[in-house]
């Protein structure tokens, strides 16, 4: 399945020592990164229904700020950890952009 080659593509290159804080949640926390953002992709229009390429742009900063709050509000006991998850999520923005 494609998103989980891609999951594992993420992990692979995650800093661990950085993330340490969250090493037993890092794989949890990465596949909700990728659930949100592909919904966002299709919320925004850049997919279309079948997943394909759509009309609109992908813009960084409005996709990393709803995984953050989708995650966040998913997500209320995280509150604690929320700047090592953001650093997370920037992360991922990163090694996502490469990936793709």
């Amino acid at each position: 399945m494609e998103m989980q080659q891609n999951l594992q593509w993420l992990l692979e290159r995650m800093n661990t020592k950085e993330f340490r804080a969250l090493s037993d949640r890092l794989e949890q926390i990465v596949s909700s990164f990728l659930t949100y953002d592909l919904h966002f992709m299709r919320v925004t229009g850049v997919l279309d229904e079948n997943d394909e390429l759509g009309e609109n742009e992908y813009d960084e900063d409005e996709a990393f700020e709803f995984i953050y709050d989708a995650f966040l509000s998913d997500h209320p006991n995280e509150s604690d950890d929320d700047m090592v998850i953001a650093s997370l999520l920037n992360r991922y923005m990163e090694l996502q952009a490469e990936y793709l």
